[in-house]
């Protein structure tokens, strides 16, 4: 794995980069206790968000080394608030973290959640993406460099789906502003990257749904109704779980999982477009 092209810590050698006023922030975690919710906190410069975990997405708002900075934070990659999460800073994030702890060995499966949650938002997902590292204080002598060469081919992947793109925070060392203002500063690079742009999953979305005249996204003129309780059914059917129910799946019938996948990507983008007293009627 080459990351010679990259300065320390992921940044990114060379190139042109931006200096954003406002910058939009989704933080996502792929297993409970990542300093997810920690790394918020150290971002903003305060304790904005509840270590405990939470059920739904928390925004909080502040002013970072005279930027406007807005962060949210998503429970620990709940799929039906991962679809939410880029909509709650509109039009989109700048970036969104994935992050990750160094102590704690990353396996080949934990790969595989998380690319399936984060896909959920669309395949171009990956390219907003930045992976965080957090409990930086482990890494002792080590660089994250070497961590990362050290870890196998399990991270080493996850890394470069990223584009080599990542950093490193102490959140024990919440007083040391340049980690933060380097992170920043990353984002600044990511956002030049690709032209300026932000991530933003209605639009994929509405371009991926082409066929669709343009007037029904200003007025929906079809007869939908209760989208929002198909939602957490099709979570069930394909994997997720139903907090009302504690239904985790287990379930499910063989290879219907991928059918209930994709109508879950579908209609959890779609729900953003109508009200919650909303119902689709599918024929079939």
């Amino acid at each position: 794995m080459d990351l010679s092209k990259f300065g320390e810590e992921g940044g990114l050698a060379g190139g042109d980069s931006l200096h954003l006023s406002e910058l939009r922030i989704v933080l996502l975690g792929y297993r409970g206790g990542s300093g997810k919710s920690s790394a918020g906190n150290t971002i903003l410069g305060r304790e904005e968000f509840d270590l405990r975990t939470a059920a739904q997405c928390v925004k909080r708002q502040g002013e970072v080394a005279g930027r406007q900075v807005t962060v949210v934070d998503t429970p620990e990659l709940v799929k039906q608030e991962i679809v939410f999460s880029a909509s709650l800073c509109p039009p989109g994030p700048h970036t969104l973290f994935l992050v990750i702890r160094v102590d704690v060995s990353f396996k080949e499966e934990e790969t595989n959640a998380a690319e399936d949650h984060l896909e959920l938002l669309s395949e171009r997902v990956w390219s907003h993406t930045i992976v965080l590292f957090t409990h930086g204080d482990c890494l002792r002598d080590k660089t994250i460099e070497q961590h990362i060469q050290r870890e196998g081919k399990a991270l080493q992947w996850l890394v470069e789906k990223c584009g080599n793109r990542f950093h490193v925070l102490n959140n024990k060392n919440s007083g040391d502003v340049t980690q933060v203002t380097e992170l920043l500063e990353k984002i600044d690079e990511l956002v030049a990257a690709n032209s300026g742009d932000v991530f933003n999953p209605e639009r994929d979305y509405k371009e991926g749904m082409n066929w669709i005249p343009e007037e029904m996204w200003k007025k929906p003129s079809l007869p939908l109704k209760g989208a929002h309780s198909i939602y957490p059914l099709l979570l069930s059917m394909s994997g997720g779980s139903r907090p009302e129910t504690g239904y985790d799946g287990s379930e499910q019938m063989s290879g219907f999982g991928s059918v209930a996948e994709s109508l879950l990507r579908l209609v959890g983008r779609m729900l953003r477009f109508f009200p919650e007293n909303t119902v689709i009627k599918i024929k079939c």
